[in-house]
């Protein structure tokens, strides 16, 4: 998930799969989610979401290679395979607004 802003100020956390569309207008910028066409109105530009869109595909495609990797080998290097896991995990919870406070990553 990643984190974004409603244009009263409230966060939200929105799932890249879901989202259909970023369409920015003079004034906001809408993202066309769901199976009805739903959409919600942010602050962030149609450049930030798609960054962060794909920062987080970026991401979870390393996360996914690096667990399976680590899992799928026998050999020593797969111990070496977690602490990376681990680090793309983190950042996936800082894309999504759910990092731990007081906890460095």
């Amino acid at each position: 998930m990643i984190r974004l802003t409603y244009i009263s100020g409230k966060a939200i956390s929105v799932s890249p799969e879901l989202i259909k569309a970023v369409i920015e207008d003079e004034n906001f910028t809408h993202i066309l989610f769901g199976p009805d066409d739903d959409y919600i109105k942010v602050s962030e530009t149609r450049e930030e979401v798609a960054r962060r869109v794909l920062e987080w595909r970026l991401a979870m495609e390393r996360y996914r290679a690096y667990t399976y990797s680590a899992a799928c080998e026998d050999t020593p290097q797969a111990n070496e395979i977690w602490p990376l896991a681990h680090n793309i995990e983190s950042k996936l919870m800082r894309l999504a607004g759910m990092e731990e406070p007081n906890h460095d990553t």
